[in-house]
């Protein structure tokens, strides 16, 4: 037999019968298909995807975002405002007027007295803490110390949360009105490094290894494996 057994499209060239991807032999006539018994090469399969990292922890600073800033704002807040509930049920209950035209003002002012005390020499807040950011100076990433922070709160506090404007505003870290003044920063120790310490597992907050942490088993395990 000379040349191919088969047309182009895939017929006998002998008879013309369509043939069977594979097949030795047409169908049709019975005749030796040279070269069919070999399947065709497949095209090779598409590689997947690797499936999208979260970022991992960088050496460098990070600044805070304006979601997690407002939320360690508002949880600083509650911790100033704590005092005001129960210092009200003690005014009803005994019928001392004085208890909130006085005794509030003085705690509420106490408790804002600590929380600038407590960042000035260590740049945390209860919200920080629990989120995982920091206040520290921008010069040289030391603790803000306590005439910035007063000098921070007070701008903050003169323009009636205005001077949080650049943050709200801006998708990424922006520093506000009262950062600028009072030549602080705040930043993220979860998303970048943290240079007042260690690296901090927030308790409010996720960290980048969203994996699932191993919790050991409540009862023994026998050497079957079963309970």
């Amino acid at each position: 037999m000379h040349g191919s057994a088969v047309n182009s499209d895939g017929t006998c060239r002998h008879c013309g019968s369509p043939l069977h991807v594979g097949a030795p032999f047409c169908g049709s006539c019975g005749r030796s298909v040279p070269n069919r018994g070999q399947q065709p090469p497949r095209p090779a399969a598409p590689v997947p995807s690797a499936p999208a990292v979260p970022a991992a922890p960088t050496d460098q600073i990070v600044g805070a975002g304006r979601g997690v800033r407002c939320a360690c704002y508002l949880m600083d807040l509650a911790v100033m405002f704590s005092p005001a509930l129960p210092l009200a049920i003690a005014a009803a209950v005994l019928g001392v007027a004085e208890i909130v035209y006085v005794v509030l003002p003085v705690a509420f002012a106490a408790v804002w007295l600590w929380m600038q005390i407590w960042q000035g020499y260590t740049g945390l807040t209860f919200g920080r803490s629990m989120l995982g950011l920091r206040l520290i100076r921008a010069s040289d990433n030391r603790p803000p110390g306590l005439a910035a922070c007063m000098t921070r709160s007070g701008v903050f506090g003169a323009t009636a949360g205005l001077a949080a404007i650049p943050v709200i505003m801006n998708e990424t870290p922006h520093p506000g009105l009262h950062d600028k003044v009072s030549g602080l920063i705040m930043i993220d120790v979860v998303q970048g490094a943290n240079p007042l310490g260690k690296k901090q597992d927030p308790v409010f907050r996720r960290s980048p290894d969203r994996g699932l942490n191993r919790v050991a088993a409540p009862l023994p395990v026998n050497a079957t494996g079963h309970r």
